[in-house]
């Protein structure tokens, strides 16, 4: 609704300026005796809008519900006019249209304003004090995992194996974050050892030394046609890479082979990767590095192309054609029907991409999607439910509650299957939904905490 009030106003900004229209408009009126039924369907629709905006839960907490609530309102006050008040309304109608356009310029000039505060603003409700790590009833927490941005399952099904990212453009400098991992009958947090081997994994020219840190981002897991499980990491620290790790369990815990990396070369800034089973892998390029935060305000607001998917296979890098979007964010490959899942994070959007083809063969509008996750028949999506201006001060915070959403969507259809809302809740800025038997686990790119609850 934001988008399409964002539309609406803009529209009456322009309609407004155009004088002859309103100079027909003007002079229907002058000459009608009466318009009742004018009038009363005016009325009627004014009722409407009131009606339905005030059955909204927590209407005065969302922007578009107040805008349609004030819209409802005026517009059962200019039905009451139109009705009972008609000839008064004529008598200013020719002091309208003589000084138009001092009149209409400065209301084209507020409807603008509206338009780009109303579309860079959605929940305007209060914000829940969640600095203590503790649940509630409809959120447990899991405290002191840093910023588990992305989240796989370890092929035991036992643990889950997280990126905790650390940060990256255009809100900070790159600095480190490192790996975690959580045993699920446990909730007992484990840091995996991480040995040094040879470069066999990546290209020869991207070498790694002993006291280089890691600022892993989007991560993937793989079983490879040679049978050891492969995990790739999109790494931002201390350089922009792609590193390579066997996921290995040896008796007494579970343990990082480092097997290479991949330089990134200038021109992208990956966000996620999805691996194939012969160590290629799919990457998502998000957007220029080095943009500003009102460069990336602009993206979001208008929706412009701002990167696209990468192939790698063979020290080459692809740029697949009829990927391009706005902010490219997480990817999910479906290996066995050639199909890419893709989020493009500021175009509000999750895509099926046939890679055959070249070609997004659906989508399904969700605000703010990040890491898809299959399960079965199902992509697991996150979503968060508010506009870039509603979160300012998110970033200054080591939580943030503010509204989101997990979807769980066909995998074939991306129809909506089911969906959890939480407001106010323990747990905020999720990135990824990862079912466990009847539990969802969530990982949030900037929490100190991992969040879960129960599904029916």
């Amino acid at each position: 609704m934001n988008y399409f009030y964002f539309f609406f106003f803009l529209s009456l900004s322009v309609i407004i300026l155009f004088k002859p229209f309103a100079m027909s408009i003007s002079d229907w009126v002058m000459r009608s005796e009466k318009l009742n039924k004018t009038g009363l369907i005016t009325f009627i629709i004014g009722f409407s809008l009131t009606y339905f905006s005030l059955i909204q839960s927590f209407w005065y907490e969302r922007m578009w519900t107040v805008v349609t609530l004030i819209l409802g309102i005026l517009l059962l006050i200019r039905g009451i006019f139109i009705i009972f008040f008609l000839e008064k309304i004529k008598k200013i109608l020719p002091i309208y249209i003589k000084h138009y356009y001092k009149f209409s310029i400065p209301i084209s000039m507020i409807m603008v304003f509206l338009a780009f505060l109303i579309v860079s603003t959605d929940y305007i409700g209060p914000q829940k004090d969640i600095s203590n790590c503790e649940s509630d009833d409809q959120i447990e927490v899991i405290c002191e995992f840093n910023n588990a941005e992305d989240i796989v399952i370890t092929p035991d099904k036992e643990f889950l194996f997280m990126s905790q990212m650390g940060s990256i453009a255009p809100w900070g400098e790159n600095e480190p974050g490192y790996f975690a991992m959580m045993e699920i009958s446990t909730n007992k947090k484990i840091i995996p050892k991480i040995v040094l081997e040879e470069n066999t994994w990546g290209e020869e020219t991207c070498s790694r030394k002993n006291t280089d840190g890691f600022g892993p981002h989007g991560i993937d897991l793989v079983k490879r046609n040679d049978g050891k499980y492969q995990i790739g990491v999109i790494n931002h620290y201390p350089t922009e890479s792609v590193e390579m790790f066997e996921l290995r369990k040896n008796d007494l815990d579970w343990e990082m082979i480092w097997r290479g990396c991949v330089n990134v070369p200038d021109k992208f800034y990956f966000n996620d990767l999805s691996l194939k089973k012969n160590g290629s892998f799919y990457a998502s390029h998000m957007y220029k590095r080095g943009i500003s935060e009102n460069e990336w305000l602009m993206i979001a607001l208008f929706k412009s192309n701002s990167g696209n998917i990468i192939f790698w296979e063979d020290s080459n890098f692809n740029e697949l054609k009829g990927s391009e979007g706005s902010s490219p964010n997480g990817l999910a490959l479906d290996e066995a029907s050639n199909k890419l899942y893709i989020s493009y994070n500021l175009e509000d959007k999750i895509s099926i991409f046939d890679l055959k083809n070249n070609s997004r063969i659906n989508s399904y509008f969700i605000q703010s999607p990040d890491n898809p996750y299959i399960k079965d028949n199902s992509l697991w999506m996150t979503s968060l439910d508010f506009q870039p201006n509603d979160a300012p001060d998110c970033i200054f915070k080591v939580n943030c509650s503010l509204p989101f959403s997990i979807h769980e969507l066909d995998k074939d259809t991306l129809e909506l299957k089911n969906k959890y809302i939480f407001s106010k809740t323990v747990f905020g800025l999720p990135t990824v939904a990862v079912p466990v038997n009847e539990k969802i686990y969530m990982g949030s790119f900037h929490a100190d905490r991992l969040g879960s609850f129960l599904i029916n």
